[in-house]
């Protein structure tokens, strides 16, 4: 008997939203996964910036608290810049594991579509032949 890889134990596949898949229905995001982690660390070090800013101000205090206001709106102001970064990066996971849903439901909506057809094939209430599938022969004839 050849091992085949349509006759891989469904063990050793990939696995997709839960449904097992061939190793050639995969596409790699390796891409987007780098990029959110890029992104997350620009936000974690925007952050780290902005609160270094602030504890440095700290420290050293000009007299009178001048420049406070300046100092608060900048320091909220990389705080939120670094909030829309991460949530950036966690719209670009979403679409990463959308990708992987879609992705599994074509394939487990083909094999039900072959199944059932098989299923409608061995009951007679479907015919061998798929005249619907050789339509595009008989209209180049």
């Amino acid at each position: 008997m050849q091992h085949t890889e349509d006759s891989a134990p469904a063990s050793k596949r990939p696995v997709l939203a839960g449904v097992a898949v061939r190793e050639e229905d995969l596409e790699p995001t390796r891409g987007l996964e780098f990029a959110t982690t890029v992104i997350r660390v620009a936000a974690a070090v925007v952050l780290l910036l902005a609160l270094v800013q602030f504890g440095v101000w700290w420290l050293d205090r000009p007299p009178g608290g001048v420049g406070l206001g300046l100092l608060v709106g900048d320091t909220i102001r990389l705080i939120v810049f670094a909030a829309l970064l991460w949530a950036g990066s966690d719209l670009t996971s979403v679409l990463i594991k959308t990708h992987y849903d879609i992705r599994a439901t074509r394939i487990l909506m083909a094999r039900q579509t072959y199944m059932m057809k098989q299923m409608g094939i061995h009951s007679g209430a479907l015919p061998e032949v798929d005249d619907v599938g050789n339509r595009r022969v008989e209209d180049a004839a």
